[in-house]
C-alpha cells in the first residue's frame, strides 16, 4: 500500500513529501531542512530512501536535494531541461534560505514520460508537464498525483517566469484533466485536494474540460 507524509517548510512554505511502501520510499521536492526529513523517516520506520525526485528545478523545491541525497546515499532525479535552474539561482536561493547550498553529487535526468520501478511495491509514472518551467514533472504513484507547481487546489502554477510558458501549461493541464479516474493531488504548495474535485471546481480545469 502506497502512503505519504507531507512536511511543509522553507521560506516559501514548500510541501516536501515522503512517499513510501513498506519500509522504503522516496523524497519528493526537498525544500525543507534535511533534519526534518530525517526525523520523519525515523518516525515512519523507513529503512531505505531509494531516490530524491524533483517536480521542477526552482530552488524552493530542490534547495536541500544535495544534502538529503548525501545522507541517504542516493541519486537526485530531475528533468534535463531544469537541470541548471538551481545553479543559476544559487545566490538568490542562499539569500532566501540563509544557508549554504549543497549541490547534488549524483544527478539522474529524465527526458519525458517514463516509468520508474523503484522497488517491488513502489512504481512511479513520470509525466512531463511543462508550463511553470520547461522541465516540470508530475508523478503518479498508486492513487497519488504529485503536481509540484503545475496544479494547486483551486488554481495553477505561475507562467510569468523566463522559463515558463502559458501555452505549455494549458497543454499540461489538459493532460492531467484527461487522466482516467481520480487521484489524491499532492501539490507543491498549499492544501491537498483530489483530481476530480479540481475537474469540477478549479476554473482553469473546468474551462479546459468545456473546450
Amino acid at each position: 500500500m502506497i502512503k505519504y507524509y507531507k512536511i511543509t517548510g522553507g521560506p516559501l512554505n514548500t510541501n516536501t513529501y515522503l512517499v513510501y511502501a513498506g519500509d522504503s520510499g522516496v523524497v519528493v521536492d526537498p525544500g525543507v531542512h534535511p533534519s526534518n526529513i530525517v526525523r520523519v523517516v525515523k518516525r515512519l520506520g523507513l529503512s531505505r530512501i531509494h531516490l530524491v525526485i524533483a517536480t521542477h528545478g526552482h530552488f524552493d523545491h530542490v534547495f536541500y536535494a544535495g544534502g538529503v541525497s548525501r545522507i541517504y546515499e542516493t541519486k537526485v532525479l530531475v528533468h534535463e531541461l531544469d537541470s541548471d535552474l538551481l545553479v543559476r539561482s544559487r545566490f538568490l536561493a542562499e539569500d532566501f534560505y540563509g544557508d549554504a547550498l549543497e549541490l547534488p553529487g549524483s544527478l539522474e535526468f529524465v527526458k519525458g514520460d517514463t516509468v520508474l520501478r523503484i522497488s517491488e511495491d513502489l512504481e512511479i509514472r513520470v509525466l512531463h508537464t511543462p508550463g511553470h518551467t520547461r522541465g516540470s514533472l508530475c508523478f503518479l504513484i498508486g492513487d497519488l498525483l504529485i503536481t509540484g507547481d503545475t496544479l494547486f487546489k483551486g488554481t495553477v502554477g505561475r507562467t510569468d517566469f523566463p522559463e515558463s510558458s502559458a501555452k505549455d501549461m494549458r497543454n499540461s493541464l489538459v493532460k492531467l484533466a484527461k487522466l482516467p479516474g481520480d487521484y489524491v493531488v499532492l501539490p507543491g504548495h498549499g492544501d491537498i485536494t483530489t483530481l476530480e474535485y479540481e475537474r469540477r471546481t478549479n476554473p482553469y480545469l473546468k474551462d479546459l474540460i468545456r473546450d
